[in-house]
């Protein structure tokens, strides 16, 4: 048991939408949400998040779902077995498990007592994985039997939760106290180590309490990574129902919703397009009122076909056909995504458009000079908001660099249009500067997709090119072709690109949907220009 529960005072809250009561609660944050929320519903047994996978605890109880008096408990045996062993506040936590509940438990656990939960996603190779928990600073690491060697690394290893029986020392958190350690899905190389601290992390979740996203969610997030989080601390302060849906094969995802009868389907890009190669009428997907996607910008292909699907009610309180589709455009680097943009059955409003920052965010675009650029010009997108993280931790340098005038590089190329909404054409890394001019990959891929309907998926890299100052663009594309369809597809491709004064694209492969793909299911581009230049010495 903990040995103090009183570090917080609940004060009054808007009725309706704020059900647990918690919103104003002094001290509230990400640190501390799931143990105050247990407190608030200590009277209901009712379970807040539902399993695809059980998961057995030490003692050997078997966990189905979970609700937030179980979650309290469990949680507070965890946090006893770390502190018996000496972990104490701000020792970093390093955890490398499959895919599973497991990374929630030990967050709640480890924010109790003040140490901070390093999530490593399952996906990363343990080598790399081995590297960035050393970066870390890691006091200790849980991960599964030979997941990651015992002597890798002269730290104390937990094959399982370590639980206790004894009391621990609460912790209370200040607003900066980091409370995570995540991982940028290292796009552009070894993972960087994003840090998110009590207040920031939380705020999103805050401003956004009273958003209609139903109450039954099905998470297809990695439970490693932060927005999994941000969206369970959601559902909970909503009293909603979530389905941790660890099994993401697109088959596997559509047989979830038919079962479980989610209102709202969370998930990253990847999971939306996967779920677009497979035949969707074959699954009851009726009870669906909102996809919602974070991170990248989605494909209009993928966002038609699913708003087709499913049932939701508008604004006037009418029953409508069709679904919406949450687009929220963000990065690890944020505790909360960025800007939010939503497509309705009827919508038409696509071409890479993010939409507009959420109302707490302040936004400027910034050439090489680090100027602000005018309306229409592409330049480096850059924000300031409350949920930024509070750098990278242990690389100060870094975050320094990525910091402008008060500002936060995202990373990405943007250009704002002068009626205010934003329109994301690339990665700062992946644009491609030919002998022909600039080619920005994520807006080609965005302008073939929408002209080729028989492809699922593609992406344009830039190879080095012969006289090393240029790149040449190389196209892959999902479907299996023969030398001469891709030839005749690259002609067809060209001429599109040339109606807009846009450089041609060389050659034209096809890649497997899982080749060169990241722990998070973006496309490694940094990999495949590696691979393609190779191909070409």
């Amino acid at each position: 048991m903990t040995t103090d529960r009183t570090d917080a005072t609940r004060t009054h809250a808007p009725q309706g939408t704020d059900p647990l009561g918690l919103i104003d609660t002094d001290g509230l944050g990400a640190g501390n949400f799931f143990r105050l929320a247990a407190a608030a519903a200590s009277e209901t047994t009712e379970a807040v998040i539902e399993l695809d996978q059980p998961y057995r605890a030490p003692t050997g109880a078997v966990h189905e779902r979970l609700s937030l008096s179980a979650l309290d408990e469990l949680t507070d045996r965890v946090a006893a077995g770390y502190y018996a062993d000496g972990i104490r506040p701000k020792d970093p936590v390093a955890v490398f498990v499959t895919e599973s509940v497991r990374y929630l438990l030990h967050y709640i656990a480890l924010t109790k007592i003040g140490a901070i939960p390093v999530f490593v996603n399952s996906s990363l190779p343990p080598e790399i994985a081995a590297r960035f928990i050393e970066h870390v600073g890691a006091a200790a690491v849980v991960s599964d039997p030979e997941r990651l060697a015992e002597d890798r690394l002269p730290i104390t290893y937990y094959t399982e939760e370590p639980y206790g029986q004894g009391a621990f020392k609460l912790f209370t958190h200040e607003d900066d106290d980091p409370v995570l350690i995540a991982h940028t899905s290292g796009t552009t190389g070894i993972p960087k180590a994003v840090q998110f601290n009590h207040k920031g992390f939380f705020f999103g979740v805050k401003q956004q309490i009273g958003a209609d996203l139903g109450t039954r969610i099905l998470s297809a997030l990695p439970q490693s990574h932060a927005s999994a989080i941000s969206v369970l601390m959601s559902a909970v302060a909503r009293r909603a129902t979530t389905l941790l849906a660890t099994r993401r094969g697109p088959e596997d995802i559509a047989l979830a919703v038919q079962k479980f009868r989610p209102h709202l389907v969370a998930g990253f890009p990847k999971t939306f397009v996967d779920l677009c190669r497979v035949d969707l009428d074959a699954y009851d997907l009726s009870s669906v009122a909102r996809w919602m996607s974070t991170g990248d910008a989605n494909h209009e292909r993928h966002i038609r076909k699913l708003v087709a699907r499913g049932n939701h009610v508008d604004r006037g309180g009418n029953p409508q056909p069709g679904s919406l589709f949450i687009d929220n455009f963000g990065s690890s680097e944020f505790g909360f995504a960025m800007f939010r943009t939503v497509h309705t059955p009827t919508s038409d409003r696509y071409q890479r458009c993010i939409g507009r920052p959420f109302a707490w965010v302040e936004v400027e675009i910034f050439d090489a000079d680090d100027e602000p650029v005018a309306n229409g010009t592409v330049g480096r997108l850059a924000l300031k908001s409350p949920t930024i993280t509070g750098g990278y931790w242990n690389n100060s340098l870094l975050s320094e660099k990525n910091r402008i005038q008060g500002y936060w590089l995202t990373g990405d190329l943007a250009y704002r249009s002068d009626d205010g909404l934003y329109y994301h054409v690339d990665r700062t890394t992946d644009r491609i500067t030919t002998v022909n001019g600039v080619l920005y990959s994520a807006q080609t891929e965005e302008l073939i997709l929408r002209h080729f309907p028989d492809l699922v998926d593609c992406s344009i890299v830039g190879v080095e090119g012969g006289d090393g100052d240029s790149q040449v663009p190389v196209l892959t594309i999902d479907v299996p072709s023969s030398e001469a369809e891709l030839a005749s597809l690259r002609l067809r491709i060209n001429a599109l690109l040339a109606e807009r004064g846009w450089p041609p694209v060389e050659r034209v492969l096809v890649k497997g949907a899982e080749e060169h793909v990241g722990v998070t299911g973006k496309a490694l581009k940094r990999s495949m220009r590696v691979a393609f230049a190779d191909a070409e010495h």
